[in-house]
């Protein structure tokens, strides 16, 4: 009789099970969530990492084109020979390309702010200079635009100059002079909701001012147009 008491003792009641089958569940959803949190918290960190190095790329980018900016013009209107051209959604102009994104060379380039689904977009566009002057040749272009930034929910140039005195004027975001380069360019962008990196202040200087030198090479390349078209006349 005293050994079957000692027997019954031994073991654990059901309710004991219960209890712990019940804390053990407790202590894995626990370990679970924490790892969930963790993992959540490591992809957070991971898209604004990727979202800061975008938009440190693409700032790195614009500011190496546009501080290169050559004076060479790049296409004629009106008799005047179009060096800059400018307003609050585009710039076009000409600078030197980098080898890893393209043939090396003067190229025309264009930085444009478009309208897209779900907000704006800037993309940018590039073309091997050419002598021919004709604007319309990039506009016929087949080459694809290359997306820079999106998530975008405003966006805008702005240009500004010396004024006849030799002082800084205002923030401009119409460029008016296209035989001349603005002094500085200045791109605002207010990101989307959904984006984790906000878009510093980029304000880019000219490395190089055309407006000495815009008339001079204006007057080679009309120079070397008339002297191409006597030739093509005499072969005809």
């Amino acid at each position: 009789m005293i050994m079957s008491k000692r027997k019954y003792q031994a073991g654990f009641s059901l309710m004991e099970i219960i209890v712990a089958m019940t804390m053990l569940s407790l202590i894995m959803a626990m370990i679970y969530g924490a790892i969930h949190t963790s993992r959540k918290m490591a992809e957070k960190g991971n898209k604004r990492i990727n979202a800061t190095n975008e938009i440190r790329v693409v700032q790195e980018l614009i500011r190496r084109q546009i501080s290169r900016i050559l004076p060479m013009a790049f296409k004629e209107e009106d008799g005047t020979f179009v060096i800059f051209e400018g307003d609050e959604d585009h710039i076009m102009y000409v600078s030197p390309m980098p080898g890893y994104l393209g043939n090396g060379g003067p190229h025309v380039q264009l930085i444009e702010i478009v309208n897209a689904k779900g907000g704006k977009i800037l993309q940018f566009s590039h073309w091997l200079l050419n002598d021919t002057l004709d604007g319309d040749s990039f506009e016929d272009s087949d080459q694809e635009p290359v997306v820079l930034l999106e998530n975008i929910d405003f966006a805008e140039f702005s240009f500004v100059k010396l004024d006849e005195e030799g002082e800084v004027g205002d923030w401009e975001n119409d460029w008016e002079e296209s035989e001349n380069t603005p002094l500085m360019v200045k791109l605002d962008v207010e990101m989307g909701e959904k984006a984790l990196m906000q878009w510093p202040i980029m304000q880019v200087a000219l490395m190089l001012d055309a407006t000495a030198t815009n008339r001079r090479v204006s007057e080679h390349l009309l120079l070397g147009n008339r002297e191409r078209n006597a030739d093509v006349g005499n072969v005809k």
